[in-house]
C-alpha cells in the first residue's frame, strides 16, 4: 500500500512540476482549475452530498472562476472573485426553499469549500506569475512532500505519543518532528541549489513555515472526513484515496511559500 502511494505521489508532482515549467500561463490555470474542480466535488460529496445538481453546478462555476482570475498574477483580482462567491451564494440562499438554518449551514460549507479549496490552490497561479516562480515552486513542494513521507516513516518507526488522537490516530508528535527535521534539511538543500543569495538562517525558518503549514493542511483534511466519518475523501488515485488526500498538505503550504516568496 505504502508503495503504490510512493509511485502515485511521484508521479503526480512530476506531472505537476512538468505542467508549470513548460506550459503556458494558460494551460497552468487549466490545469489548477481542472484540479480546484474534481477536489472541490470530492468536498461538496462529503460536506453536502444530497445538494441539489443547480446548487451544485453554482458552487463549481464559483470555484472555477477564483483561479482564472488569478491568471494576471493579481492579488486584487483573486480578492474580487472571492466577493464574487459571497455574493452568489448569499443571494442564492436569502432566495432557497429550505429552513433558515439548513440555507445558513449550507451556506457556510459551500463557501468554506471555496476558501479551502479553490482560494489556496489559486495561489499557484498567482506564484506562476512571480518572476523567480520556477525555484519556488521546486522549495514549496520539494519541502513539503519530503516532511511529508519523512512524517510517515519516521511515525511508523519511532511513534508513540499520538499528536492529535480524535483527528488522525496514526499520526505522532514523533512523526511530526521527524518531518519538520526532514523539511529544515531539504530547504537547506534548495537553499543551496537554487537560492544561492538567502542566508541558511533563512532558508531554516521558510521550510519550518512550510512543514507546519503543511501537516496543519494534513490535519485540517483530516477534521473534515472524520466530521464526516469518511476515511477517504475519494477514490481517483490508488494508495491515496481522493485528490484531497494527496494535495491537502499543499493547500495551505502553497499559499504560506506565495507571500514568504513575495516577503524575502
Amino acid at each position: 500500500m505504502f508503495l503504490q502511494r510512493i509511485i502515485t505521489g511521484l508521479a503526480l508532482v512530476a506531472l505537476f512540476v512538468v505542467i508549470f515549467l513548460f506550459s503556458p500561463p494558460w494551460l497552468v490555470c487549466a490545469v489548477a482549475t481542472l484540479i480546484i474542480l474534481l477536489s472541490f466535488w470530492e468536498f461538496l460529496e462529503m460536506a453536502l452530498p444530497e445538494q441539489p445538481f443547480g446548487d451544485r453546478l453554482l458552487c463549481l462555476a464559483l470555484a472555477s472562476l477564483i483561479p482564472m482570475a488569478a491568471l494576471p498574477g493579481r492579488a486584487d483580482c483573486l480578492t474580487g472573485s472571492l466577493f464574487v462567491s459571497i455574493f452568489a451564494l448569499g443571494v442564492r440562499s436569502l432566495f432557497s426553499r429550505k429552513e433558515l438554518k439548513a440555507r445558513f449551514e449550507e451556506l457556510e460549507l459551500c463557501l468554506f469549500g471555496i476558501f479551502y479549496v479553490s482560494f489556496t490552490l489559486s495561489h499557484f497561479v498567482l506564484l506562476r506569475n512571480l518572476e523567480d516562480w520556477k525555484p519556488w515552486i521546486f522549495f514549496i513542494l520539494i519541502v513539503t512532500y519530503c516532511g511529508d513521507v519523512a512524517a510517515f516513516f519516521s511515525g511508523t518507526r519511532w511513534g508513540r505519543k499520538k499528536l492529535s488522537p480524535l483527528l488522525s490516530p496514526k499520526k505522532s508528535v514523533e512523526g511530526a518532528l521527524g518531518g519538520l527535521l526532514a523539511t529544515v534539511l531539504a530547504g537547506y538543500a534548495c537553499k543551496l541549489v537554487f537560492f544561492p543569495a538567502l542566508t541558511g538562517f533563512q532558508a531554516l525558518w521558510i521550510a519550518a513555515l512550510l512543514s507546519v503549514s503543511g501537516q496543519l493542511g494534513d490535519l485540517l483534511e483530516s477534521l473534515i472526513k472524520r466530521s464526516y466519518g469518511i476515511k477517504d475523501s475519494g477514490r481517483m488515485l490508488p494508495g491515496h484515496g481522493g485528490i484531497l488526500d494527496r494535495i491537502d498538505s499543499i493547500l495551505l503550504a502553497g499559499p504560506v511559500g506565495y507571500y514568504l516568496a513575495i516577503l524575502v
